[in-house]
């Protein structure tokens, strides 16, 4: 992660809030509160652009503690179940606490790192405040790339009913589905 001016520190397990619900910001409507900024996908300047987007959505709502710490979203392989190599690769969402550098290029550097999306200037990531209080989500869509943001994800209605639905299913460890439901427990107020 140093390449694209992520500090890695550490996995962190039980924060109570569940990584997957952040892959949904873009699935909420700009009346629940989420804000986009998008650049065009034929832009010559769109990673410089979009990475300014990034930041400034970031820097405004919140997403950096004190220490320009936060949240992104990493999947770590699980052990194969047994059936071994024919069996799907099965992974676990879980968070990666990282400190931003001086210097970062998440829509560049970090797209192509294969971390934070899948090649230069397509993004594809989540990530979230230390208190869970924002979520912010960089994609592709189907002419731009950007960044969307969900400030107070907790009390979004239509991301509550879809993290309370994927508690208990085969797909979810018990670790997601503890951190759903403690996520589920604040309420939405």
């Amino acid at each position: 992660m140093a390449g694209f001016g992520f500090e890695f520190l550490s996995f962190e397990r039980s924060t109570g809030i569940p990584s997957f619900a952040a892959w949904m910001v873009t699935s909420t409507h700009p009346n629940e509160g989420r804000r986009d900024r998008t650049v065009g996908i034929d832009d010559p300047e769109r990673v410089s652009r979009a990475n300014a987007d990034w930041y400034e959505l970031a820097s405004d709502y919140g997403l950096f503690a004190e220490d320009r710490r936060f949240l992104v979203s990493l999947e770590v392989p699980l052990p194969s179940p047994v059936g071994g190599a024919d069996e799907e690769e099965v992974g676990e969402l879980v968070w990666g606490l990282v400190e931003l550098a001086e210097e970062w290029d998440v829509m560049g550097l970090g797209a192509a790192s294969g971390v934070l999306g899948w090649a230069s200037g397509c993004p594809g990531f989540a990530m979230s405040s230390l208190d869970g209080s924002v979520f912010v989500q960089g994609t592709v869509w189907q002419e731009s790339i950007g960044t969307a943001v969900l400030p107070a994800p907790h009390k979004v209605a239509s991301l509550r009913e879809v993290v309370r639905r994927n508690v208990g299913k085969s797909y979810r460890t018990p670790a997601e589905d503890a951190d759903a439901l403690a996520w589920l427990a604040r309420g939405d107020t």
